[in-house]
């Protein structure tokens, strides 16, 4: 697989497992509160039976790292954030919440994702792949009490995460600088417009009351992060430059994203 393009040498020695200081705020928890709770890749060697829409070349998915200097600023921020509040947070919640409940919590905001997903696959001409997104919501909204159970699943059918950034590269739309945002960690310039412009009509926004909304962000974020921080802890790997390491896993793995698993060599 190709490797990102970046603005200055992308070189790391050793990797551990995802960033457990910018991945917490950045790729769990973005602007539009989509949370990547469970990416299950069980059943994406499906090829769509015919590709309407692709990314016309690499370039769409690429990104440099020209504003290195204040990104890596963001990330001392982000990262001092989630060491002195939301890291302590996350682990008093994983003592306080049993594990079904968090896993519930979880279902529950990933059921309200497939209807983002559903939409991102019909502007990405992707039928076969909307269908199923529809198929999971209804079942998970309904034998699944309101998506507290990822009965989808279990039945075959598998969740994938796709966004309106998402969208943008597949349309084309070149993906811009890489950029590290506060709070919401790794993004581009493209995935920061996506983010802008459908954070307003993300299905979590619509919840009344706003007390409610604000719950249900909280416990995705803390849900997020601990998952996270469950995973670190196994992982007993180090990394020498920790920002690099995240930019590199962020755009390797939205260039993944962008082609369902299936990049070009």
């Amino acid at each position: 697989m190709d490797s990102p393009t970046s603005g200055s040498d992308s070189t790391s020695t050793s990797v551990e497992g995802p960033n457990t200081g910018t991945d917490s705020l950045g790729t769990e928890a973005s602007g539009n509160v989509r949370f990547e709770l469970s990416q299950n890749t069980q059943g994406q060697d499906e090829a769509e039976p015919v590709s309407w829409i692709r990314p016309p070349d690499s370039a769409a998915v690429l990104a440099s790292d020209p504003f290195e200097p204040i990104n890596r600023m963001v990330f001392d921020f982000n990262e001092h954030l989630d060491r002195q509040l939301i890291r302590p947070v996350a682990r008093v919640y994983i003592k306080a919440v049993p594990r079904p409940l968090r896993e519930g919590f979880s279902n529950m905001l990933l059921n309200l994702d497939d209807l983002v997903s559903l939409l991102n696959q019909l502007l990405q001409g992707k039928p076969s792949k909307a269908a199923t997104s529809f198929a999971r919501f209804v079942l998970n909204s309904s034998v699944g009490i309101i998506g507290f159970f990822d009965v989808a699943s279990e039945s075959g059918l598998y969740h994938e995460t796709e966004d309106l950034g998402q969208t943008f590269a597949v349309w084309g739309v070149p993906s811009g600088p890489y950029l590290v945002l506060p709070l919401f960690g790794p993004s581009t310039l493209r995935d920061a417009t996506a983010r802008v412009l459908f954070q307003p009509f993300t299905p979590i926004r619509q919840v009344k009351p706003i007390e409610t909304r604000y719950a249900l962000i909280t416990t995705g974020l803390l849900s997020a992060r601990a998952e996270f921080l469950e995973a670190s802890q196994s992982s007993g790997l180090l990394v020498i430059d920790r920002y690099l390491f995240a930019r590199d896993a962020f755009l390797q793995r939205r260039r993944n994203q962008i082609y369902d698993g299936e990049p070009p060599e």
